[in-house]
Parts: C-alpha cells; sequence; structure tokens
C-alpha cells in the first residue's frame, strides 16, 4: 500500500489586501481615494500575471517606506481574482496592520462616495496569492 503525503505550505503575508467595488473608472476611484486617505496615486507599470494577462495598477509611497497599491480586478482577458468577480479593485498594503488600522481605512473607504462596498480580503485562503507579491525593485 503506497503511503500519499501531502506539504502545506503556510504563507506568512505581511501585507493587507481590501476588495473594492465601485462604478468609477480607475482614475476617477484612484482621484477619489487621493482625497479620503490623503495619499497619491500615480499610474504605474500594469500589473501581468502568469497566463499573460495585464491589469492597470496605480502606486503610492507614503511615509516611513509604506507603499499602497491599486488593481484592478478586469482586463480585456479575464480577472484577477476570478473567485471574486464581483469585486472591481484591490487595495493593497505593503505592511501588516493591527485591527485598529484596518479598521480606520475600512471606514475611511466606506466613507468615500466613490466606493459601494468593501471588505478585508483573506488572501491565504486564495490560490492566487502570489498574483499580490509585487517587486518592482530594480536591483
Amino acid at each position: 500500500m503506497k503511503k500519499k503525503y501531502t506539504l502545506e505550505a503556510v504563507e506568512d503575508v505581511d501585507f493587507s489586501v481590501y476588495a473594492i467595488n465601485s462604478h468609477a473608472k480607475a482614475y476617477r476611484f484612484c482621484w477619489s481615494i487621493n482625497k479620503s486617505l490623503f495619499l497619491d496615486f500615480e499610474k504605474t507599470q500594469d500589473q501581468k500575471t502568469d497566463k499573460e494577462m495585464l491589469f492597470s495598477r496605480y502606486f503610492c509611497e507614503a511615509e516611513e517606506g509604506l507603499e499602497y497599491n491599486i488593481i484592478t480586478n478586469r482586463s480585456s482577458k479575464g480577472y484577477f481574482m476570478p473567485e471574486q468577480k464581483s469585486v472591481n479593485y484591490f487595495l493593497i498594503v505593503n505592511k501588516k496592520q493591527n485591527k485598529k488600522e484596518k479598521e480606520k481605512i475600512i471606514n475611511q473607504l466606506k466613507n468615500n462616495k466613490e466606493v459601494l462596498f468593501v471588505f478585508e480580503l483573506d488572501v491565504t485562503k486564495s490560490k492566487y496569492l502570489e498574483r499580490f507579491i509585487i517587486n518592482d525593485k530594480k536591483n
């Protein structure tokens, strides 16, 4: 009788992802987020997935190296996160946040008139976790 072993890798995620639904176009949405979160998002290089799909991406670097990215969920060829088809944008914050920080961002986003709904996405349960890991650093 053959034994079958399964390796379970537990990813330690050091970033937060917020799923956002909005009817606004990406540029208008980012402008609105800039005002409500006091950030300065700018269009940057599109995010490319392993299946050669491109998704619009906006980037902002805030105090002490804190980075924010907004990625659209839809492209002409498919979804960034196929299991989240009702989501239009993902806001990625590149550091672990405590509960109070997360609640503050969610409340600020909920008060934005361009945001229909927002929730924190548990990416550890997604098979697309690697898509949220953004590494633009040039050596």
